[in-house]
């Protein structure tokens, strides 16, 4: 509520001079900014004043707008009393608190020769007004009544006010913890809101990549700091997590590593090899021993290890990698070998000699060595 509180004190007058001393302060009060004071005081002795004379209190919008605001006259000085209201129609920008509805001194009623050594007060709210920016300028105003209205109206003083009943949020502090761990990643995001302006609710959105996941209002009064938590778990990935606009945190949701079948082991001839990750992932694999990347060999279709291989491989889920796995294969393959073998065997021969004259012959040996070729059959490490 935007209030303004107009106070006059009139108390005596010389002769038939306008009053022109008087006293007119505006200000927006420091603890409240939604409220506006302003003081009129008079400090001239008005005695003997021509009974022509009226005074009257004027409000120009200089700028912005306040179209549909509630203007609430408290004439008694009290704002618990009695009002009279105006309701600021659209393209107005000078009001008379003489002109509101209802209004207990119509316009050159309240005439100066009347208060001598009298005092009294006005007040006036005007409401509705929360979110806008305008400048107002209040006005002390006398005047002659003539015959067909007020004649010679002239300013006694005149002060004015910029006001700004917007709120002014500011962000800061924003943490997001933790910043990795394994997928799904709960994060908590903490971030405080400070106004400086008018109090206000706030929306704070929770957006990851972009995306709003979440939104919270919190109520921030004039001058207050108030925090607000988010926590949203993460599936496997790499994202940029932030409050509304402010720079955003790299959070890293590891996806779980992924398998390979059948388990590492022995194998009698070729073995075909199965990789499977989380989903939605790719996976990459490399046969040399070395740590695969994204620019490693990308699996579409089951491994043939025709030969013994550690296979290492990766599964990778919106830019986030998963650890290494790592799983040896060890092919058996059947193998024919054809060798010599030296073997010591008998050399037969006949041995000649002479009997009764005549030559006759037995079977004799000696030790000699041989060469006897051999196939055998076995498994190998291929």
């Amino acid at each position: 509520m935007l209030l303004l509180v107009v106070a006059a004190g009139i108390s005596g007058a010389s002769a038939t001079a306008i009053p022109n001393a008087v006293s007119l302060k505006m200000q927006q009060n420091a603890s409240d900014p939604a409220q506006i004071i302003v003081d009129v005081n008079y400090s001239d002795n008005l005695q003997d004043v021509n009974q022509s004379l009226a005074v009257d209190a004027k409000l120009e919008l200089v700028s912005g707008n306040i179209t549909g605001s509630e203007i609430k006259w408290y004439y008694t000085g009290d704002l618990s009393g009695p009002f009279a209201n105006y309701t600021v129609p659209e393209g107005v920008s000078t009001v008379w608190l003489s002109s509101f509805t209802n209004a207990p001194v119509p316009q050159g009623a309240a005439k100066l020769y009347m208060e001598d050594g009298k005092s009294y007060r006005w007040l006036f709210a005007i409401e509705n007004a929360k979110g806008k920016v305008f400048t107002v300028r209040a006005n002390s105003v006398a005047f002659h009544m003539g015959a067909s209205g007020p004649e010679n109206e002239t300013v006694l003083n005149s002060t004015q006010l910029t006001v700004d009943l917007q709120p002014h949020f500011t962000l800061k502090n924003l943490t997001v913890t933790p910043a990795s761990g394994n997928a799904p990643l709960d994060v908590t995001v903490k971030v405080n809101v400070t106004n400086t302006g008018i109090e206000d609710k706030f929306t704070a959105e929770l957006r990851v990549n972009g995306e709003v996941k979440d939104t919270k209002t919190v109520n921030v009064p004039t001058g207050q700091t108030v925090p607000v938590t988010f926590t949203y778990t993460l599936p496997a990935g790499l994202y940029n997590v932030t409050v509304n606009d402010m720079v955003p945190f790299s959070v890293e949701s590891t996806p779980s590593a992924p398998t390979a079948s059948p388990v590492p082991g022995i194998y009698m001839n070729n073995v075909t090899v199965t990789l499977t990750g989380p989903k939605g992932s790719v996976i990459y694999y490399t046969l040399n021993g070395s740590n695969p990347t994204v620019n490693s060999t990308k699996y579409t279709a089951p491994v043939l290890l025709t030969k013994s291989a550690t296979l290492k491989f990766i599964a990778v889920v919106n830019g986030a990698s998963s650890a290494v796995s790592s799983a040896t294969y060890t092919v058996m393959k059947p193998v024919t070998l054809s060798y010599y073998v030296k073997e010591k065997v008998k050399k037969w021969y006949k041995k000649w000699y002479r009997y009764r004259g005549k030559w006759r012959y037995k079977w004799s040996y000696y030790w000699t060595y041989r060469y006897v070729k051999r196939i055998s059959s076995f498994w190998q490490i291929a």
